[in-house]
């Protein structure tokens, strides 16, 4: 048979046409003729004004939604490919979606945005109705039209009534006597027409069983009243399919939710593809739908394909696998990547799997940071985990997201970590280069940093052994590795390595927004390590436009976030350096936790809070389970030096010298607060002997080195030695220049700040000079320290805090008065204080009250 497949139905699309409501919802069941109905409606539009998502898996989330909304609007030209793919991006971000939307497609004149199958969003169906209902709103001239298999509040019976909501259901969509009569004359045998009444009265107007009765009528002319069409016309679709070959075709043409010619034609071995596809379509059993410009996809009806998808689950395993690898494939390849994965990891195509996960990390670096296929990953068996690191990765962190699988995590994270390479030797350089990420980044999860350094290295190694022809196949996916690779070797105080790799990874970023990206790993490395005109230079490669909206402020702008912040620190803006972290939710939970908390705390050290800071990051580091990042590293050794000089900002030695004693593989860091703690104790001469020692301990960067001699230049002073002051400062001006980390200036009393600038000035040394500028905020007291309290003395302020006169204080330690003025007055030299009411605020200050 030829002619045209659809039926124009003028009375229905009459009421599409309507200018108000600009929302029309069309629930019925399947075989209803819903979609049908809207394709021949938005036939004569010009397909860059509509904007077709057809949803084809269950549980639908939200954001996946608005995801595939904004991917259709790239594929048909109404947004930019490369603006399309920033805002699928921004939607895990986006705590207004709508506004997002809409942001995205105001001004691009009348659009109709067609939701097909609208039931599968289950789960978030109340959210996106919000969602819709308020983009309708914001654009006034869109049109949403919405088919569903079951009701939806988007249609509730008070939204009808206010003429919010157009509804069409079952009983609009049936076929009039009429309707089925045309459709009999236009379509059906001669003589068809005569049995119009009949076949309406046995159908109910039922599209897909008229449908159905018309090719029955053509074959016998059967009577078929008192058959329940609706129950039975999934069957009967099948049977009439099995007479013929196109019961085959669609047996191996119905795994995927759509299909193109070509992949119908790799299926099924026939090149008569378009002709079947015809003939399907005529017959009512599938529809083309509009997928890009120019570009259709044939979609059975759903009723048909879950009848066939039960037989098809009956095929030889072999040929199982092979449809499903052609299909994820082709929507891989097509940009279905929630499709693909899930069709491949049901097949057991682990393979494809793990490309699929692969290329959606290297496309959008945030994929490890949000939930988009948690629920795929959670069916992947520990067999193919383990063969394919980068899934076992991806299911870490699914557990690491959920605080009721976090125990689980850990034990995902082991199977990445102990990947030794490819298995299989055709592996392809991307999934090599992917299972080399996922090795490094789980090590470095598990606080296993030494380790993770030394993978990234084996990783390193690997990645020049691809031929310098191939390396632009994985461009995107490589400076991905190199930016995993880059911050292991970071936190391993191979500050010069991580350097050299982000600047590798730079030159690689094919795309504005990865040079982003990779640009900010260089410019944090930079400024923690105190090299600040590097950090600029870095800074100056981003392009702010390049950004997606929102995501400066998430995981993928950390590290640009913290090297702006340390910058500020070395500027003495205190008060900048805090703000960079407004609004981040990185800055709270997330492995750059050592580096944020690190400018925080130098921060607030110079607004005067070291003892309010000291506090918190001493609970936050006794948590359970401790913040991320925190296990022996260069950032966790780089936090416990700072929290002892806040302690000794605060006068606590006591809280400070367990500290000074941590081991650790970097204790090049703990050398700053190691002299600063002999210094504030009056032990110039042995601060100025030890410094040669700590300055060859590992684990320092420029910026502790720099630390360290500048405190070292400040005890040479007070021991009377200027020239090997003048000269140790020379050394911290040529390690990082005139405008380089000078933050630990503050660690400085006020005296030896200005005695270091009173030899600048002695000396004519301008460069000097200006580096010893600045607003530094006098944040340590130079005077040395007290002994420290004795237990009877600790217990005497105790007893103090809970009892208001001395009677009372001897009472409750049964001894005499006289005992408790003894121990007072030696409380009042040791605090410098004159009070009873001095001793409990400067016991609160030291934390002198704490329980022991």
């Amino acid at each position: 048979m030829s002619g045209p497949v659809l039926l124009a139905r003028p009375r229905l699309h009459a009421v599409l046409d309507r200018d108000e409501p600009r929302l029309v919802v069309l629930s019925a069941p399947s075989g209803s003729g819903k979609t049908s109905l809207v394709r021949c409606w938005v036939a004569p539009r010009d397909p860059a004004t509509v904007l077709w998502v057809t949803l084809e898996t269950d549980h639908v989330a939200r954001s996946n939604f608005w995801q595939a909304v904004l991917t259709s609007a790239g594929r048909h030209g109404i947004l930019t490919p490369e603006a399309a793919a920033g805002l699928v991006g921004d939607v895990e971000r986006s705590d207004d979606l709508a506004a997002l939307v809409a942001g995205a497609l105001e001004g691009r004149g009348p659009l109709v945005l067609v939701v097909d199958a609208h039931e599968r969003l289950r789960d978030d169906t109340g959210a996106v109705d919000a969602d819709l209902t308020r983009l309708v709103r914001l654009l006034p001239d869109l049109e949403v039209v919405v088919t569903t298999r079951t009701t939806t509040g988007i249609a509730s019976p008070g939204r009808t009534l206010r003429g919010e909501v157009e509804l069409l259901t079952a009983t609009d969509l049936a076929f009039s006597v009429e309707e089925t009569r045309e459709l009999l004359a236009r379509f059906g045998t001669p003589g068809a027409a005569d049995h119009a009444e009949r076949l309406h009265a046995a159908t109910d107007g039922f599209p897909l069983a008229v449908r159905a009765g018309m090719l029955a009528l053509a074959r016998s002319g059967p009577d078929h009243d008192g058959i329940d069409w609706q129950s039975l016309v999934a069957e009967d679709l099948r049977v009439q399919l099995a007479e013929g070959s196109a019961y085959d075709f669609v047996l191996a043409t119905c795994l995927p939710p759509y299909f193109d010619t070509d992949l119908a034609i790799e299926l099924t071995g026939t090149s008569d593809v378009k002709e079947i596809l015809a003939d399907l379509e005529w017959n009512g059993f599938g529809r083309w739908i509009p997928f890009a410009p120019g570009r259709q996809v044939f979609q059975y009806v759903e009723s048909l394909r879950a009848a066939v998808l039960v037989d098809a689950a009956g095929l030889p395993a072999a040929k199982q696998a092979r449809t499903a690898q052609l299909v994820a494939t082709w929507l891989h390849r097509n940009g279905n990547y929630e499709a693909a994965f899930e069709i491949a990891v049901g097949a057991r195509q682990y393979s494809v799997a793990g490309r699929v996960y692969a290329a959606l990390v290297a496309s959008n670096p945030e994929t490890i940071t949000t939930g988009r296929f948690d629920r795929q990953l959670a069916t992947v068996p520990r067999s193919a985990l383990t063969q394919y690191p980068a899934l076992a990765l991806g299911r870490g962190l699914a557990c690491h997201r959920n605080p009721a699988l976090l125990g689980a995590a850990a034990e995902y994270f082991r199977i990445p970590a102990a990947w030794t390479g490819p298995r299989l030797p055709e592996m392809p350089p991307g999934e090599v280069v992917m299972g080399h990420t996922a090795k490094v980044a789980s090590l470095r999860v598990l606080g296993r940093f030494d380790e993770s350094a030394r993978a990234a290295q084996q990783a390193l190694a690997y990645f020049d052994t691809i031929p310098a022809g191939e390396q632009h196949h994985v461009a995107d996916l490589g400076a991905t590795l190199l930016r995993h690779l880059s911050y292991s070797l970071f936190q391993d105080a191979q500050v010069d390595a991580a350097r050299g790799a982000a600047m590798r990874a730079i030159t690689m970023s094919t795309r504005p927004e990865s040079l982003n990206h990779t640009a900010v790993y260089a410019a944090g490395f930079n400024a923690l390590d105190g090299r600040n005109t590097e950090a600029r230079a870095a800074l100056a490669h981003v392009d702010p436009g390049a950004w997606r909206p929102g995501q400066t402020t998430t995981y993928g702008n950390a590290l640009g976030r913290i090297g702006q912040a340390a910058l500020y620190l070395d500027e003495f803006e205190l008060a900048a350096s805090i703000a960079e972290y407004d609004g981040c939710p990185f800055a709270v939970a997330s492995e750059f936790w050592p580096f944020v908390t690190w400018t925080l705390m130098h921060a607030r050290l110079g607004l005067g809070r070291a003892t309010t800071e000291a506090h918190r990051v001493e609970a936050a580091l006794s948590r359970t389970p401790a913040p991320p990042g925190t296990a022996d590293s260069l950032g966790s050794a780089a936090v416990r030096s700072a929290l002892a000089i806040l302690w000794l900002a605060a006068g606590n030695r006591t809280k400070a010298g367990p500290l000074l004693r941590l081991r650790t593989r970097y204790t090049g860091q703990l050398a700053p607060a190691v002299l600063l703690g002999r210094l504030l104790a009056g032990k110039a001469s042995e601060a100025l002997a030890a410094l040669p020692q700590l300055e060859t301990r590992p684990g320092h960067t420029t910026r502790s080195t720099a630390a360290a001699l500048t405190l070292g230049a400040a005890a040479a002073l007070r021991t009377d030695r200027p020239d090997t002051a003048a000269a140790l400062l020379d050394r911290v001006l040529a390690l990082v220049g005139p405008q380089g980390a000078r933050a630990h200036l503050m660690y400085l009393p006020a005296a030896d700040l200005a005695a270091l600038r009173g030899l600048a000035d002695d000396q004519g040394d301008d460069m000097l000079r200006g580096y010893l500028a600045g607003p530094v905020p006098e944040c340590v007291t130079g005077g040395t320290l007290a002994a420290p309290l004795t237990p009877q003395e600790q217990a005497v302020i105790a007893a103090f805090a809970q009892n208001a006169t001395r009677a009372g204080v001897a009472a409750a330690l049964h001894v005499t008065e006289n005992t408790v003025k003894t121990h007072l007055q030696r409380i009042y030299r040791k605090l410098g204080v004159n009070s009873r009411e001095a001793v409990i605020e400067k016991a609160i200050e030291l934390d002198l009250l704490a329980p022991r």
